[in-house]
């Protein structure tokens, strides 16, 4: 019998997949819904105080290739709505579902308010709480979300004060727009925190109308920079899960360009423990997780694995320094040659 069962930062989840936070975690219905289709656990939309702020119109933008999706934007930030109507939320989420929830929060610039935050969810039953040091947009310049995130030690200090504040397990989310995300979650790691949650979105700009000169998403003729998500961030979301499992001893849960289950299997082969999918399900909804569970007990029995959990970190060993592939590289006879193989993978 396959064992799908995993534990993340003391949770103990019947699957590794996780709803991340974001569009399909910002009310009740969505959570119970998403946890009734048979996901693992799900990350509730980002809670804030002081921060709440009006949301733009569009807030999303997508940038394909005929009919696949490439990547997406977001100028989402945190939820819009005040704590009194979280505070009922997560009464309703606590009453209907029995899976442990991971609460995001974000507080402002001052301490007290990452500490107060966290203590609040706290008690209204989280499992555990996700410090949101990752949002690429919106926040930054008001000194919080990617902002704390791209310095280790504001990091480290607003982490040691949430840890000394709860008795439950705190995850940070980590930002990929750094230079080595690896100080980062070392910075998290001795300041007490459990896990990482790696990543979050990419800044960018998903594309221009030349037609009319105008950046998108147009908003009202004008945009910002934004949040990039979908299968193009897949490769930086591996790369930064590797990192932080060959720098720390932290747990990690992969997200990033999650759109089919063979994508989680990737990221846990190289290290995280549960993998979590925003983007994808604001395309699909919530209930192709059974099939993702399916076709993942049918690799494991193929392939002679007893649990998931005999899958995590088996491929982080092999990723190695580039004078280690000197000694070891196969050279080809000519330039044309690896082109032609390169075109092989891609169109083949």
């Amino acid at each position: 019998m396959i064992d799908l069962s995993v534990e993340f930062v003391g949770l103990s989840l019947p699957n590794p997949f996780i709803v991340g936070s974001g569009p399909t975690t910002g009310n009740p219905e969505k959570i119970i819904k998403a946890i009734k289709a048979g996901w693992g656990s799900v990350v509730v939309k980002t809670i804030g105080d002081s921060i709440v702020r009006k949301a733009v119109r569009p807030m999303y933008g997508v940038f394909k290739r005929g009919r696949d999706l490439v990547a997406f934007e977001n100028l989402e930030l945190i939820t819009e709505d005040p704590l009194e109507a979280w505070d009922k939320y997560l009464k309703v989420i606590k009453s209907e579902v029995k899976n442990p929830i991971i609460v995001s929060i974000m507080g402002g610039s001052d301490y007290d308010e990452w500490v107060k935050l966290a203590r609040w969810v706290e008690e209204r039953g989280a499992g555990a709480v996700e410090l949101n040091f990752g949002c690429p947009h919106g926040e930054p310049e008001r000194k919080t979300g990617a902002f704390i995130g791209q310095h280790p030690d504001l990091v480290f200090q607003y982490t040691k004060e949430v840890v000394r504040a709860v008795g439950i397990p705190v995850v940070v989310k980590l930002t990929p727009n750094v230079t080595d995300i690896s100080e980062i979650a070392k910075a998290a790691e001795l300041a007490g925190a459990k896990g990482v949650t790696a990543i979050n979105t990419v800044n960018g700009v998903i594309g221009v109308d030349i037609e009319r000169g105008t950046p998108l998403p147009d908003v009202n003729g004008y945009t910002t920079y934004g949040g990039i998500s979908g299968p193009a961030i897949k490769p930086i979301g591996l790369a930064a899960v590797s990192k932080v499992r060959t720098s720390t001893q932290l747990e990690i849960s992969g997200v990033g360009g999650i759109f089919d289950w063979r994508d989680g299997v990737e990221y846990m082969m190289l290290g995280a423990s549960t993998v979590q999918s925003v983007t994808y399900t604001m395309i699909k909804g919530f209930d192709f997780v059974r099939e993702w569970e399916k076709e993942l007990v049918s690799f494991l029995e193929r392939k002679g694995y007893s649990s998931v959990r005999d899958l995590i970190g088996i491929a982080s060993s092999k990723i190695t320094s580039y004078e280690f592939l000197e000694k070891v590289t196969k050279r080809r006879t000519s330039v044309d040659e690896e082109i032609t193989s390169v075109r092989g993978e891609v169109y083949g």
